[in-house]
């Protein structure tokens, strides 16, 4: 018989760190899910989920527009349509705001929580 979660990846988030809850650092950000795939926030007051995507992603689905590039979505839940997409480095930050990217509020949410989002 096989472990009933054997399949899933194992987590390379420090020892102690948080995988639910709110992020005190980043006011409104509440974390959904957490492996070593993606990280998950939801943002109730603003409707709407962040999504960091690691270059470490075993998710074929992730677009690999930078090497080493962690891919953040935005998903506004009234709004029909795609995510918005925002490929960050850790030496310029967004590829297209640097660092005045609103998907910065999600990478550094995800770095106090003790994910790291550029391994």
């Amino acid at each position: 018989m096989t472990a009933p979660f054997a399949h899933q990846p194992v987590s390379l988030s420090p020892p102690g760190a948080p995988r639910r809850g709110t992020v005190p650092s980043a006011p409104g950000l509440t974390i959904a899910r957490w492996n070593d795939n993606e990280l998950l926030f939801f943002d109730q007051e603003r409707r709407e989920s962040w999504i960091v995507y690691p270059p470490r992603t075993g998710y074929r689905f992730v677009r690999r527009v930078i090497a080493g590039g962690t891919l953040v979505e935005r998903r506004r839940w009234s709004v029909i349509g795609g995510a918005e997409e925002h490929i960050f480095t850790a030496a310029t930050g967004c590829a297209a705001h640097g660092l005045d990217c609103d998907g910065q509020r999600a990478i550094q949410a995800a770095v106090d929580s003790g994910f790291n989002p550029f391994a």
